[in-house]
Order: C-alpha cells, then structure tokens, then sequence
C-alpha cells in the first residue's frame, strides 16, 4: 500500500494571529509548511500539504500547485478532520501520514518509527501516546479513512475531533520515549515563538 505524508495547515490559526504554516524560522528562514514538509523527504514519502480555500492564494507563493490539496466543498465539517478526507478523497489508495504544521521541533526519528510500526501493523490507524493521545502524528490506512468518510456520508460520525476517529478506527499506540516528548510540542501562541527560533 502506498503511503502520502500529509501536513495539515488548514487550521485559522487564532491564538497565533497568523497562519503558522506560513510564519517562518529555522536557519534557512522557510516557512514552517515547507520545514515540515521537508522532515518526509527522510522517510522517502511523497508530501502534500492540507489547506483551506482561503489560504490558496497565499500559499501558491510558495509551492507547487500539486503540492497543495484544498478542503474540499462537499464535505461539511470543521477541523483536521475535513483536510484528512480531503486528502483522502484525492488520494483514496493511499494511507496518509499526518503531522501538524506547528509542530516544527519534530525529528525524522518519529516519523521513521512512525512508518515501520505501521509496515509492521494490520490496524487501520496507528498513534503516539504519551500524557495524551497525538492524533496530529499518525498515519491512517486507506481503509480506516474510507470506514471514516463513508460513516459522515450516512450521518453516522457523531463527532468530528481526530480523538473520536481514532476510538471508531481499530488504532495501535505507540508510547512516546520521555527524550521525544520535545518533538511533539505544538506551538499555538506568539509566545510559543519565543522557544521556536
């Protein structure tokens, strides 16, 4: 089964008062979509970016046309939901990894773990969990999401958070070594920036 990594920037950003896919850093001064987007290059997995219609424009500044995949209009929800079966609708073969846009402190050692527990695995979606569960680093199977999108088609996918996705899909964890706790940071707030550069 194929696989396509998937950076979700199709979030308004409010805490952060600007779209963080496009706040930049690092020593090369790129923006944190094409940061995140380069971590997959480490796994060899082909990479698109999830953002919504408003963000087009902008983002089309710095990438590729087919590097972008747009929420789609017929599917009506809200959240990381709508860009994974977004992404998922273009892509339906294909078992998507997904990381968050702000996490930009992680490692390629996570998404290499990531990617050969999942080899290793018969479930439809496999997860890190530490204190809490990640849903935005996971990879979902082609056949999780189609179980997904086809339970909001009949009105049956009573919530949309990427938590009550995981608990619907047969999900395997995987727990978080205390040394890479750093890497799944998110970072929400301009104060948040002070730590990102």
């Amino acid at each position: 089964m194929e696989m396509k990594g998937v950076v979700l920037c199709g979030g308004q950003s409010l805490r952060m008062g600007h779209d963080k896919g496009l706040l930049v850093s690092g020593k090369e001064k790129n923006v944190w979509a094409r940061i995140m987007k380069k971590k997959f290059s480490q796994i060899s997995v082909s990479t698109v970016l999830s953002i919504n219609s408003m963000q087009n424009e902008n983002y089309l500044r710095h990438f590729d046309e087919k590097d972008l995949v747009v929420d789609s209009p017929t599917i009506n929800i809200e959240g990381p939901l709508l860009g994974l079966l977004s992404v998922h609708i273009k892509y339906p073969d294909q078992d998507l990894m997904v990381v968050g846009c702000d996490m930009i402190n992680m490692d390629g050692v996570v998404l290499m773990k990531l990617f050969s527990s999942h080899t290793a695995s018969k479930t439809e979606a496999i997860s890190f969990k530490g204190e809490r569960i990640e849903p935005l680093c996971a990879v979902y199977t082609s056949i999780g999401l189609a179980k997904i999108y086809t339970a909001y088609r009949k009105k049956k996918l009573h919530r949309n958070s990427m938590m009550h996705v995981l608990e619907k899909l047969n999900t395997a964890y995987i727990s978080i070594p205390d040394e890479w706790k750093i890497f799944f940071k998110n970072f929400n707030s301009a104060e948040d920036l002070i730590t990102a550069n």
